[in-house]
C-alpha cells in the first residue's frame, strides 16, 4: 500500500502532575495507509489510547501537553497539514468528517438524556448540514447497516433501554455517519460477550470494505487483533517496542513484551496449571529490559498439565460428598402487571436449574449476557429471592434459613463482583474496606488486630502491607480486584462465587488474577463457582462446566470435554466466537486478502 493517509512522527504527549511529568506517549512514529487496519496493542497505561486521543486533539490541556512531534494529514490534492498546529476550529472540521472515533464505553459515550437517534442526527446536522427529515432517514439507514434490530424503535430508544452490544452498534453508526477516512476504535469490544464481539468485529470489517476506510483498532487482546488487523503496533510504557505485519508478529515475535502478551491469554486447546505472564518473559533492571524466556512455546510447555494428573484430581474430588446442591432452582422477575398490580407475566431468569458442586472444585458457569448465570449466583447466596427450588450447603437449606442464621452462613460463602470500581467504597481506605466484614461479624478483639489481619491479606494477594492507608482510586483495575479478593478472604470462607471478576481486565492482569485465584484454592482448599461469558477463561479455571442459555442448562460436564466435543449448537457457537489468534487462521485470512 503506497497511499499515505496519516503520518505520526516522533509524537510526545506528556501530562504534568503534582508527582512529576508522565510521558504517556514518548517518541512514537508510524504511518497509516488507505484501506488498511492497524492494531495498537498493550496493557493499560501503555499509551495506546492517549496516542489516538492525540491524533484527534482531544487531550485536555492542562495537564496535557504536546511536547514534540507531528501528526501529518495527507490531503487528496497532495498537500499536507500538521493536525497539532492548525487552529481548533479547523480541527473540528476534521473530527467526524475525516477522522472519527468509537470509544471504549458506549454507556458513558452516549448522552443518557437524548434518544439514540437524536444523537446521530446531531452529528449529521453538524458535519453534513442535513435537515431534520433527511438526517432522520439517513440515521435509520445507518442503524439498518449496523444490523440493529427494528431501527425505528432503536431511533426512539434511550441508551439505558438497549443492550451493551446494541449501544456499541449505535456508536459505530454515529462514527461512520459522515463516512470518515480514518476510524479509530478504542477497545470497542472489551467486556462484551464473545458472540457479540464477533458480530461487532465482522460488522466493522464489512463496513470498512464497503467504505474503503482506514481503521486503527486499539485493544489489549492480541486474539482480537489476529482476527482483523493487517499490521500490529505493540506499545509499552509510552513507546513502540515492536511493529510489523500481524503474520510476522504472531509467527515470530521479537520483543519479550510481545511474547508475554501472546502467551498470557488462556488457550482453548491446552490445559495449563498456570498462565504465563509478561513478568515471566522480561524484567526491567536500571531502565533496561532483560529477556527471561525466549519462546512462547517453551513457556506454555513448562506449565502444561499432564492428562493423568488431571484425571486423578477429578476422580479424587468426585469421591467426596457435594458441598453444594442446587435442585430445581427458579428465579422469576415480574415483566408485566395489570392495572391493579397483579403479575401477568414473568422473565424466567433461572428456570429449573439443578447441579452439585464438590469440595475444592471450580465449577464454571458460562453463557451470553442475559442467560441467567449472574442471577443464579446471587440466588444461591440469597442476594436475590428464589421463586422455587432448593439450595443445600453442607446439609443446610439456604433458602429456609432465618436472617441471623444467614448472617452466620455468609462467613462461609462469599462473592467477588464483576466491577472492582463499584465494589469498593471510594470514601473508605483499603484497610477500612477489608476490616469491615471482620467488624460486622465481631472477629478479633479490636481494630488494631483487624488491621494487622488486613495487612496480611494484602500480602497474600501479592500487594503491599502499607496499602491499607490508600484509597481505591490510587490503584489500577487489577490491583482493585486483588483488594476485592483480599476482602472476600477476610472471613476465611470455604465457598466463593466469582461473578465476571476478570472480564474488564487486561489479558496480562487477568492472567495474574487467575493465577492468584488458583494458588489460593490450592493453599486454602476453596470451592469456586466461576461465572464468565469467556469460555476460554472458564475452561482454564474449571474442573467441570455448566453452559447456560435463557435461564436453562444447555450442557454440563467435564470442562475439557465440553470445549473439545461440544454437543449443543449453542455451545459450538460460543466456542467458534472465541478469537484464538491461531497462525493457520491468520495465514488463511492473508491469502484471502491477497487473492482479493
Amino acid at each position: 500500500m503506497s497511499d499515505k493517509l496519516l503520518e505520526v512522527k516522533n509524537l510526545k504527549t506528556y501530562f504534568h502532575t503534582e508527582n512529576g511529568t508522565v510521558k504517556a506517549v514518548d517518541d512514537v512514529s508510524f504511518t497509516l495507509h488507505k484501506g488498511e487496519t492497524v492494531g495498537i496493542v498493550g496493557e493499560s497505561g501503555s499509551g495506546k489510547s492517549v496516542t489516538s486521543l492525540s491524533i484527534m486533539r482531544l487531550i485536555p490541556m492542562p495537564p496535557g501537553e504536546f511536547a514534540g512531534g507531528e501528526v501529518i494529514w495527507h490531503k487528496d490534492d497532495g498537500t499536507k497539514e500538521n493536525l497539532l498546529e492548525i487552529p481548533i476550529d479547523r480541527m473540528r472540521d476534521y473530527r467526524g468528517n475525516d477522522i472519527s472515533m468509537i470509544f471504549q464505553e458506549p454507556m458513558t459515550s452516549l448522552n443518557p438524556v437524548f434518544t439514540c437517534g437524536d444523537q446521530v442526527v446531531e452529528a449529521l446536522a453538524l458535519h453534513q448540514g442535513l435537515g431534520e427529515a433527511e438526517a432522520r432517514k439517513k440515521t435509520i439507514e445507518l442503524f439498518d447497516q449496523v444490523k440493529l434490530p427494528t431501527p425505528e424503535r432503536i431511533f426512539e430508544a434511550y441508551p439505558h433501554q438497549i443492550s451493551g452490544g446494541q449501544k456499541q452498534r449505535v456508536m459505530i453508526a454515529m462514527a461512520m455517519s459522515c463516512e470518515p477516512k480514518i476510524l479509530i476504535a478504542d477497545e470497542p469490544t472489551t467486556a462484551l460477550d464473545v458472540t457479540v464481539q464477533k458480530r461487532i468485529l465482522e460488522l466493522m470489517l464489512n463496513l470498512q470494505k464497503e467504505k474503503g476506510s482506514t481503521t486503527i483498532f486499539i485493544t489489549h487482546d492480541l486474539g482480537v487483533i489476529a482476527e482483523i488487523a493487517d499490521r500490529v503496533i505493540v506499545m509499552y510504557k509510552g513507546k513502540i517496542v515492536e511493529q510489523g505485519s500481524v503474520l510476522d508478529i504472531f509467527s515470530n515475535p521479537k520483543h519479550p513484551y510481545t511474547k508475554g502478551l501472546l502467551a498470557c491469554r488462556p488457550p482453548l486447546h491446552k490445559r495449563l496449571y498456570r498462565l504465563p505472564t509478561v513478568k515471566d518473559f522480561m524484567e526491567v533492571k536500571d531502565g533496561k529490559i532483560i529477556e527471561k524466556i525466549s519462546s512462547v512455546e517453551e513457556a506454555l510447555k513448562a506449565v502444561e498439565v499432564k492428562p493423568e494428573d488431571r484425571e486423578a484430581r477429578i476422580k479424587k474430588m468426585m469421591q467426596k460428598e457435594p458441598i453444594l446442591k442446587v435442585e430445581g432452582l427458579k428465579t422469576y422477575f415480574p415483566s408485566r402487571r395489570n392495572f391493579f398490580g397483579k403479575v401477568l407475566d414473568y422473565v424466567k431468569a433461572v428456570d429449573d436449574i439443578s447441579f452439585d458442586v464438590y469440595p475444592g472444585e471450580t465449577l464454571g458457569l458460562v453463557g451470553e449476557s442475559g442467560c441467567g448465570k449472574t442471577t443464579l449466583g446471587r440466588t444461591i447466596l440469597r442476594l436475590v429471592p428464589a421463586h422455587a427450588g432448593k439450595v443445600i450447603y453442607k446439609g443446610k437449606s439456604i433458602l429456609d434459613l432465618s436472617k441471623s442464621d444467614m448472617k452466620d452462613m455468609r462467613r462461609d460463602m462469599q462473592i467477588i463482583f464483576q466491577d472492582p470500581y463499584s465494589s469498593l467504597n471510594p470514601r473508605m481506605t483499603v484497610g477500612a474496606a477489608i476490616i469491615e466484614p471482620l467488624q460486622i461479624h465481631g472477629i478479633l478483639a479490636n481494630d488494631n488486630e483487624r488491621m494487622d489481619k488486613a495487612r496480611q491479606l494484602l500480602e497474600t494477594v501479592s500487594m503491599q502491607a502499607d496499602h491499607v492507608n490508600r484509597y481505591p482510586h490510587e490503584f489500577s483495575g487489577g490491583q482493585r480486584q486483588r483488594i476485592c479478593v483480599a476482602r472476600a478472604l477476610a472471613l476465611e470462607p470455604e465457598f466463593i462465587i466469582l461473578d465476571e471478576s476478570v472480564s474488564a481486565l487486561d489479558v496480562s492482569v487477568q492472567a495474574q488474577v487467575l493465577n492468584l485465584l488458583n494458588e489460593l484454592q490450592d493453599n486454602f482448599n476453596f470451592t469456586y463457582i466461576f461465572i464468565s461469558h469467556d469460555l476460554s477463561v472458564v475452561k482454564f479455571m474449571s474442573d467441570r462446566m455448566v453452559v447456560m442459555n435463557r435461564g436453562k442448562i444447555e450442557e454440563m460436564g467435564d470442562a475439557d470435554d465440553i470445549c473439545y466435543h461440544p454437543k449443543r449448537e449453542y455451545t459450538q457457537r460460543l466456542i467458534s466466537a472465541i478469537p484464538e489468534g491461531r497462525l493457520e487462521d491468520i495465514r488463511e485470512r492473508f491469502e484471502r486478502k491477497m487473492n482479493g
